[in-house]
């Protein structure tokens, strides 16, 4: 009932981080991290997929299983990087006895992007620095100024979290450099990243333990950026990716056309209450590719222009008169997988659309012209999570949604702001409704059925 049609998601067992993303001998490859054996944080496996487009997805053999003394106790979370026509792996090797943790950053290689032969720790439990405890992973690997560079996320022995650079000019020998942040980002920091967009540059990171503040925060743990070079140690300016409920551990690309790429996980760790676990034995989904534009001193996401492959039926209305309550499902417009696109011109209005409706079960986006307040509402969704989280916007001119089975993703003003979660309604919930104590003509409705 809930399976993802268009999300990626896992056949069975528990999906988390997106990994290793990459475009290689013009395909892409997506990783994630997989528990085929129970939805439980536990045992990490990377499972692997590959596509020509983003849309067409082919599942391939396991590429990392947690069978070698170095990552024993799970294949954590990595990344990947092209070398000679080789594909190259990075990942976390977990390891614990008698409870006592290590950590290996570790190296696997493929030929033919299928088969991965595990070249062991290229940074050992040992060359951690004294400074930092043995939450030490992520490792993201990328070349700056002819230098390949691998970023991770650290925890110092104070018990604050931190991101760290190690460098290399071969791929297996490794320096450490230095820490990059120095701001308050709670207990620890994972799942680092760096993009660089023309003459802007954006610091990627996932920090757990910062306090919530009013609108800001709201999540057990956070996914975020600094507008920053990397080694702008000085600048700790923190916005959040996402202003939705679950969205955690982002990874970055270049496809195609050396656009960067985000692909993020519609997860939280340590939230395991979800119905699909009991009633369908698997949990959890990868975002849709966004693509990534940095202005104004803010990453803007779009969805991957390649997603428009998704589209079936097709249906637009053009200037609609909304006078209190339009119900679209008596035009057709209604479903349980689907992209929604409303263009509401250049002043903005109060606003509000129900989504997955039935009776009342619904999930609710709103604005709020007067107090400039977007926010995503869950609590009459049905099964699952509740809640309801918001941001500050401007103005709203575009709304641009995603709903599929379990989840839905809300684009604001071409990727200005984001909402992201999961949602749990009935199988017969699906109408769409938009209400409003204004008058006014809405510009254009575009409806695409997946």
């Amino acid at each position: 009932m809930w399976k993802n049609k268009f999300h990626i998601s896992p056949p069975f067992g528990l999906l988390n981080d997106p990994n290793g993303l990459i475009f290689w001998n013009n395909e892409y490859h997506i990783f994630y991290q997989w528990n085929p054996n129970a939805c439980e944080h536990a045992s990490k496996h990377w499972a692997h997929l590959k596509s020509k487009n983003l849309v067409d997805w082919e599942s391939l053999p396991i590429a990392l299983s947690p069978n070698d003394w170095f990552d024993k106790n799970g294949c954590y979370s990595g990344s990947a990087i092209e070398k000679d026509n080789k594909l190259y792996l990075f990942y976390t090797g977990n390891v614990k006895n008698n409870n006592v943790r290590e950590s290996y950053q570790c190296l696997a290689i493929s030929t033919n992007g299928i088969d991965f032969e595990k070249k062991g720790p290229v940074i050992h439990d040992k060359d951690i620095p004294k400074e930092y405890t043995k939450h030490f992973r992520d490792p993201k690997v990328f070349i700056k100024d002819g230098v390949y560079k691998m970023v991770l996320g650290a925890q110092r022995v104070d018990l604050t979290g931190t991101i760290v650079v190690f460098s290399s000019h071969n791929l297996i020998d490794w320096s450490f450099e230095q820490e990059i942040i120095n701001g308050n980002f709670g207990f620890m920091c994972e799942c680092p990243d760096f993009i660089e967009d023309k003459k802007n540059k954006a610091l990627i990171l996932s920090p757990q333990g910062i306090k919530a503040d009013g609108d800001l925060f709201n999540n057990r743990y956070q996914s975020g950026y600094i507008i920053r070079d990397l080694y702008d140690i000085e600048k700790n300016d923190f916005i959040e990716l996402d202003r939705g409920f679950e969205f955690y551990a982002p990874q970055t690309f270049k496809d195609e056309n050396n656009k960067n790429v985000l692909i993020g996980w519609i997860g939280m760790p340590e939230e395991l209450e979800h119905p699909s676990i009991e009633k369908e034995n698997w949990v959890h989904s990868l975002t849709i590719p966004r693509v990534l534009e940095i202005k104004k001193n803010k990453i803007f996401q779009k969805p991957h222009n390649n997603l428009k492959k998704l589209r079936k039926e097709k249906i637009v209305m053009e200037n609609i008169y909304l006078e209190n309550t339009i119900d679209l499902s008596k035009y057709n417009i209604l479903g349980d997988a689907y992209e929604l696109i409303i263009s509401l011109g250049d002043f903005s209005k109060d606003i509000e659309i129900d989504l997955r409706k039935n009776g009342n079960e619904r999930t609710t986006f709103s604005f709020d012209s007067i107090k400039k307040k977007a926010s995503l509402n869950r609590n009459f969704s049905g099964y699952g999570y509740k809640g309801i989280r918001k941001c500050y916007l401007k103005d709203l001119k575009k709304i641009h949604i995603f709903v599929d089975k379990c989840s839905v993703e809300i684009f604001l003003n071409d990727g200005e702001e984001v909402f992201t979660g999961n949602i749990y309604p009935n199988k017969d919930s699906l109408g769409i409704e938009i209400r409003s104590k204004m008058l006014f003509t809405i510009p254009k409705i575009e409806f695409y059925k997946f």
